[in-house]
């Protein structure tokens, strides 16, 4: 098992912020979780659980990137902007719009009759919902604290060039994990839903008990390091009993009640090589 040394994070000279208002994201996690990202030496990335990607984001960029969500209107969403001239559409159309109750609710009865308005009514339910959320979406923007509309275009294109050097699938995360290595050192970065995460609200598609074990038998199994980030239960203590379990704690945004400070949970990070803190 490699050992690592574990250092303050610095931002990378390459790193941008997620495009997306995501449940469970982890751009308030950043300085927790980079460190035992950044330590490990690697030449292909893969997030099997992408979401928000707030992590992806916020790295390196290496020579090899797969990425993968079971959500496929978040990675249609990223298939778009990843290509140039249809990111460039997508913000053209972006630039007229007003964050406003009357045109959320428009934009949530829209039927879309283009790929263009798949990829567009998904991108303003996520800028516009409460907490990011696009099954069964709630307003949920602020004026003067949520980011307007004219500032969209920023992220898109950030993002896009993020994302030139990455392949996007919408696959089961165990086929993603037993892909055969490209590069010569594959590192995984995990962040399912979390074991006790009130799924109904957040997500489209289920994960069970039966797929959290199913996770812990996976990587128990894999040949490449991992960094695993999950909410620090006994449940997840029980199935990782055979890692690296690290405590931390940071802001989390999706249990909150508008109008209310961020809350502070309890987190674990997972990693199947040891590390050494230097922060």
């Amino acid at each position: 098992m490699n050992k690592y040394i574990v250092e303050p994070y610095k931002k990378s000279k390459d790193a941008t912020k997620s495009p997306l208002r995501y449940p469970g994201g982890k751009f308030y996690a950043l300085k927790h979780i980079m460190p035992y990202i950044t330590c490990v030496p690697h030449d292909e990335f893969r997030e099997p659980f992408m979401g928000g990607g707030a992590v992806f984001f916020a790295k390196k960029t290496v020579a090899i990137n797969i990425l993968n969500d079971l959500e496929t209107d978040i990675i249609d969403f990223y298939e778009w902007i990843k290509n140039e001239k249809r990111c460039e559409d997508l913000i053209e159309i972006l630039s007229i719009q007003q964050a406003n109750r009357e045109r959320h609710a428009e934009v949530k009865c829209m039927e879309p009759a283009t790929d263009l308005d798949s990829v567009f009514k998904t991108y303003y339910l996520n800028r516009t919902s409460y907490c990011g959320i696009i099954n069964r979406p709630a307003w949920g923007y602020a004026e003067g604290k949520s980011s307007p509309p004219a500032n969209w275009g920023k992220f898109l294109r950030d993002a896009s060039t993020k994302l030139q050097n990455s392949d996007l699938y919408s696959m089961d995360f165990s086929e993603i994990l037993r892909m055969p290595a490209t590069g010569k050192h594959v590192l995984l970065y995990l962040d399912p839903p979390y074991y006790h995460a009130d799924q109904k609200r957040a997500y489209t598609k289920p994960f069970e008990i039966e797929d959290h074990i199913r996770l812990a038998r996976e990587l128990k199994q894999t040949k490449f390091e991992f960094c695993l980030s999950y909410d620090d239960c006994p449940e997840v203590r029980e199935l990782y009993h055979w890692a690296n379990i690290n405590d931390v704690s940071w802001l989390y945004n999706t249990d909150n009640k508008p109008g209310q400070n961020r809350k502070a949970c309890k987190e674990v990070i997972i990693t199947n090589y040891d590390t050494e803190k230097k922060i």
